[in-house]
C-alpha cells in the first residue's frame, strides 16, 4: 500500500468529512509496480462555489491550477505521486477535457505526461440516476516523455451496455478509435482535449488567426432583474418602444423607454430571427443602473449590427444577423466588426459560422449546451474571399420574411393567406399559402447547401457535412387557421384591420376613435366598448363568433361564406365553431403569446360565462363595463330562459317534453347561482375598485390584480430569470 500521510497533511483546512473521503480514495492507490501505477476510480466532486472559506483558500494555494473543482485537484496531485512512467488512471467527469477553467490542469499535464488512453464515456455510463446525466471519461496517463495516445469516443451511443458492447467489440471499436500525441493537444485553444478532429480541421487552428483577431464577441448586459426591466415586445405600448435607434445618444432623445433587446433563445435559428423582448432603457437604463445589479458589458457595442447566437443551445447551435437597434444580454451574446470590416465582410462571416464545418469545430470547444463569446472567438479565421456575401444576404432576408410571418413578431403585417385581395374559397388560398411556404423552404436549403460549398472550399477541407435547414416553419392548414382566428379577434379589437398592415391599435387606452382616426372608413368595425362575449349560445348579437362570422364574409366574400365556414369548423376539429371559441380558443392565445397574452378573459368559475378585452385598450371601467352591460344582461336572459323552461316542466306538453325542460331548468338554476356567487364576490367588488394597469408594468405583475375575476394562467408566475 502507497503512504498518503504527505497527500493532504494540511487537511485541517477539509472538513472532516472531506478529508475522509480524500484519505479513503487515496489509500484506494495500488503500488502496483515498481513504476508506481497509482489506480484511482471516481474522485470527489465539488465546485470551487461550493467549497467553504478555508478549503476554497486551500485550493488557491496549493492547487491553483486546478482549485475549479476538487477532482481536478485529485488528478494533479495524483500526478505529482506517480514517478517517471508511472501511470494514473481515474474514471472523472469530462469537463477537464475542455472547459477554460481546467486550461492550467491540461497544460500541466501535457507538459509532464501523455494521455496513455482515454475511453470518453459521455452521459449515460453508469446504471445510476447520476450516470445518466453525468458526462465521464475513462483515462489512463502515462507520467512519460512524448507519445501517442488511444482514444475511444462512446459519446452518444446510449446506456451503459452498448458502450460496453462497442468497447470490447473490435468492429465497432475501429471505427470510434483516434490516436492523438501531446503536441495535437497543444496545437488547439487552451489545450482542449478534442481528440476527434480530422487532421484538416485541427490544421486550421495553426494555419489561420482566430476570429477574435478581427472581430469582437463579448457577452452582454446582466439586468440585475429581468422581471422588472426586460419584456416581451407585445406587452407594452408602441408609443413607448423605439426599434431604430442606432446609438445610446440617439435613443436617449427619443424619448422612448423600451428597447430591442436580443435576449438569445430559440437555440438552433439560424440567419435571422429570435427577436421578441424589449429592455428598459429609458434614460441610458437610469432604472437599471439605479437598481444596483446590472452588469452592463459590451456598452461600446449597444445599437450596433451584430451577428448573435443563443448562449444556450439543445442542438447545433445558429448564428443570426440583427440590425442596428438591438441592446444585447448575457445569454444572446454579439460579434461585432470593427473598422476595417465591410457589411459584405460580416456576411461572410456569418455564412462561416452558420457551416457544418465551423459547427463542427465549435462542437468541439463548446461539448456543453454552452456557447461562450469566448469559444466563438477562438473559431480559426480564414480568408472568407470564397464566401458568397449574396448568398448570406437572401439567406439572412428568406429568414426574416420566415419570423414575420409571426403574428408575434413585430415586423408581422397580416396573415399570407390575405396578403392581397382574395375573395374565394378559404382552402384554395391556405392551400396557396403551403405551397408558397414549401418553396421558400426550398429556396433556404438551396442556399445552405451553396453556402456549404462556398465553406468548403474557402477552408480547404476534405468533408464537410450538408444538412436541410429546420428553421422554416410549415404550420399546416389547422395552424393557420388557428393563426387565421387569432387575426380576426385582433381585428375585433382594432389591434389589426382588413384595410392597413401591421399594427392600428398597440398603445395603451387606445379606443375606437383613435382607431377611426386612422382607418375613418373601414371594411370591418372593431368592437366599440372592448368587450367581446364567449358564451355557450347565441345570446349576445354581437359575440365573438357572430364577428368571426362576419370578419369571413369580408374578408373571402359572401359567395364563399358557408362553405368557408364548414371549412374552418371542421379544419379546427369542432362541430361547431361556438365549441373553439369556448374551450379552446384562449389556451391556443396563451401558448402563442408565451403566457403573456395580450387579450384577458373574464370568466366564472365553471366558464359559464367569459367575455374577453384588450389589455391595451382596457380602463378602469372596463370591468363594470364587463359586470353591468354583460354579466347582469347575460343572466337576465338565463332568467328568462329559466322561467319558460320552468312553465314547460310543468305544463301540457308530452312527459319527455316536461322531462327535457326540467333538465334544463335545473341546469339554468346552477349556471345562474355559479354567475350570482361570481358577481358578488368576485366582479362587483373589482368593479368598485376602478383598477388601473399600467402597461409598462407587463402581463405577469397586471394580470394577477384581477384575481379569481380572470382565467386563470397556469406558469403566469413563474421567474423570467
Amino acid at each position: 500500500r502507497m503512504h498518503v500521510d504527505h497527500v493532504t497533511r494540511t487537511d485541517q483546512l477539509f472538513t472532516q468529512d472531506l478529508y475522509t473521503r480524500a484519505e479513503t480514495v487515496l489509500t484506494q492507490a495500488e503500488y502496483l509496480t515498481q513504476r508506481y501505477h497509482v489506480v484511482i476510480a471516481n474522485p470527489p466532486y465539488m465546485g470551487s462555489g461550493s467549497m467553504g472559506g478555508q478549503l476554497s483558500e486551500y485550493a488557491k494555494t496549493e492547487y491553483p491550477a486546478s482549485r475549479s473543482d476538487l477532482f481536478a485537484m485529485f488528478i494533479e496531485r495524483c500526478m505529482a505521486l506517480a514517478t517517471t512512467n508511472g501511470m494514473v488512471a481515474m474514471v472523472t467527469m469530462q469537463s477537464w477535457m475542455f472547459l477554460n477553467g481546467f486550461e492550467g490542469v491540461r497544460r500541466a499535464i501535457l507538459a509532464s505526461s501523455r494521455i496513455a488512453s482515454m475511453a470518453h464515456l459521455g452521459a449515460g455510463a453508469f446504471d445510476t440516476l447520476a450516470g445518466e446525466v453525468v458526462s465521464t471519461t475513462a483515462f489512463v496517463m502515462n507520467k512519460s516523455s512524448r507519445g501517442t495516445g488511444h482514444f475511444v469516443r462512446l459519446v452518444g451511443l446510449g446506456d451503459s451496455g452498448r458502450k460496453a458492447s462497442a468497447l470490447l467489440n473490435p468492429d465497432i471499436r475501429s471505427t470510434l478509435e483516434f490516436r492523438r500525441t501531446s503536441e495535437y493537444f497543444e496545437r488547439l485553444p487552451g489545450a482542449a482535449v478534442i481528440y476527434w478532429f480530422a487532421d484538416d480541421l485541427a490544421f486550421l487552428f495553426d494555419s489561420c488567426p482566430s476570429v477574435a483577431t478581427s472581430f469582437s464577441p463579448m457577452n452582454g448586459m446582466t439586468t440585475g432583474n429581468n422581471a422588472q426591466f426586460v419584456r416581451y415586445w407585445y406587452e407594452v405600448g408602441l408609443g413607448r418602444t423605439c426599434f431604430d435607434a442606432v446609438d445610446e445618444s440617439s435613443a436617449a432623445t427619443t424619448g422612448a423607454r423600451w428597447f430591442p433587446y436580443n435576449k438569445g433563445g430559440g437555440g438552433a435559428r439560424r440567419w435571422y430571427g429570435n427577436t421578441e423582448f424589449l429592455v428598459d432603457w429609458e434614460e441610458s437604463g437610469r432604472r437599471i443602473t439605479e437598481y444596483g445589479h446590472a452588469f452592463l458589458r459590451g456598452r461600446r457595442n449597444y445599437f450596433r449590427p451584430m451577428i448573435t447566437w443563443s448562449k444556450i443551445n439543445t442542438g447545433r447551435p445558429g448564428f443570426r444577423y440583427l440590425p442596428q437597434g438591438f441592446l444585447f444580454d448575457v445569454a444572446g451574446m454579439g460579434l461585432f466588426a470593427d473598422d476595417r470590416n465591410s457589411e459584405a465582410s460580416v456576411r461572410k462571416l456569418l455564412g462561416y459560422l452558420n457551416s457544418s464545418v465551423a459547427v463542427q469545430l465549435l462542437a468541439g470547444l463548446s461539448p456543453t449546451l454552452n456557447v461562450e463569446s469566448g469559444q466563438v472567438g477562438s473559431l480559426p479565421l480564414p480568408d472568407l474571399a470564397n464566401m458568397d456575401e449574396k448568398v448570406v444576404a437572401d439567406l439572412v432576408r428568406l429568414q426574416e420574411d420566415e419570423w414575420n410571418w409571426r403574428e408575434t413578431a413585430w415586423g408581422f403585417e397580416r396573415p399570407l393567406v390575405l396578403q392581397g385581395t382574395r375573395p374565394g374559397p378559404l382552402q384554395h388560398w391556405l392551400v396557396g399559402v403551403l405551397e408558397e411556404q414549401g418553396k421558400a423552404q426550398d429556396l433556404v436549403r438551396e442556399l445552405e447547401l451553396e453556402n456549404e460549398r462556398c465553406a468548403a472550399s474557402t477552408l480547404d477541407v476534405q468533408q464537410y457535412t450538408q444538412f436541410t435547414s429546420p428553421e422554416a416553419e410549415n404550420l399546416g392548414i389547422a395552424a393557420l387557421v388557428s393563426e387565421l382566428a387569432s387575426y380576426a379577434v385582433g381585428c375585433m379589437f382594432g389591434r389589426y384591420s382588413l384595410d392597413e398592415p401591421g399594427l392600428i391599435l398597440a398603445d395603451q387606452g387606445a379606443t375606437l376613435q383613435d382607431y377611426l382616426a386612422k382607418i375613418p372608413e373601414p371594411t370591418f368595425t372593431p368592437d366599440a366598448d372592448n368587450v367581446i362575449p364567449i358564451v355557450d349560445g347565441d345570446w349576445f348579437e354581437d359575440d365573438i363568433v357572430a364577428r368571426f362570422r362576419e370578419f369571413l364574409r369580408v374578408s373571402f366574400g359572401e359567395e364563399h361564406f358557408e362553405e368557408n365556414l364548414r371549412f374552418v369548423t371542421v379544419t379546427l376539429g369542432v362541430k361547431d365553431l361556438r365549441d373553439y371559441f369556448v374551450k379552446s380558443f384562449y389556451k391556443d392565445h396563451v401558448q402563442r403569446y408565451k403566457k403573456r397574452p395580450i387579450y384577458w378573459l373574464f370568466s366564472s368559475p365553471k366558464g359559464s360565462f367569459n367575455a374577453l378585452i384588450y389589455m391595451h385598450r382596457y380602463n378602469p371601467s372596463t370591468v363594470s363595463t364587463v359586470l353591468n352591460e354583460y354579466l347582469r344582461e347575460y343572466k337576465a336572459k338565463l332568467s328568462a330562459s329559466l322561467q319558460h323552461h320552468e312553465r314547460l316542466a310543468v305544463g301540457a306538453g308530452s312527459a319527455k317534453e316536461q322531462a327535457v325542460a326540467a333538465k334544463e331548468a335545473d341546469r339554468l338554476r346552477k349556471v345562474i347561482l355559479e354567475l350570482d356567487e361570481y358577481e358578488h364576490d368576485v366582479l362587483y367588488p373589482l368593479a368598485s375598485q376602478q383598477i388601473a394597469i399600467d402597461l409598462d408594468d407587463g402581463v405577469k405583475a397586471n394580470y394577477p390584480k384581477f384575481g379569481a375575476a380572470l382565467k386563470k394562467i397556469p406558469g403566469l408566475e413563474t421567474t423570467d430569470e
